[in-house]
């Protein structure tokens, strides 16, 4: 689990938010990442990658278009992540 911290907003935070909004979801998309939260505050975000190891999770997230822009980033590995699952889809009968 990756906790970052960001400074205050400003214009380069928020020029490279589209490019980290469309990096964050290709990344849910491969399954590469769990989970994403930013603070109320957006001053902190969390995030759970799923990688094989610490050095491969560091490498995917120096890749996010706002790593650059951080103030402090701390990884705490986890033993397991727990979520709830997906509710199904509801069935359509047409």
């Amino acid at each position: 689990m990756f906790q970052l911290e960001l400074p205050e907003m400003n214009d380069s935070i928020i020029a490279a938010i589209p490019a980290h909004r469309l990096h964050i979801n290709s990344l849910f998309t491969q399954g590469r990442i769990l989970s994403y939260s930013v603070a109320m505050s957006r001053a902190t975000i969390w995030c759970v990658i799923n990688a094989e190891d610490e050095q491969e999770a560091n490498e995917l997230v120096t890749a996010f278009p706002l790593y650059h822009l951080c103030t402090d980033v701390v990884c705490r590995p986890l033993l397991f992540h727990n979520t709830l699952p997906a509710p199904a889809p509801g069935i359509s009968l047409n």
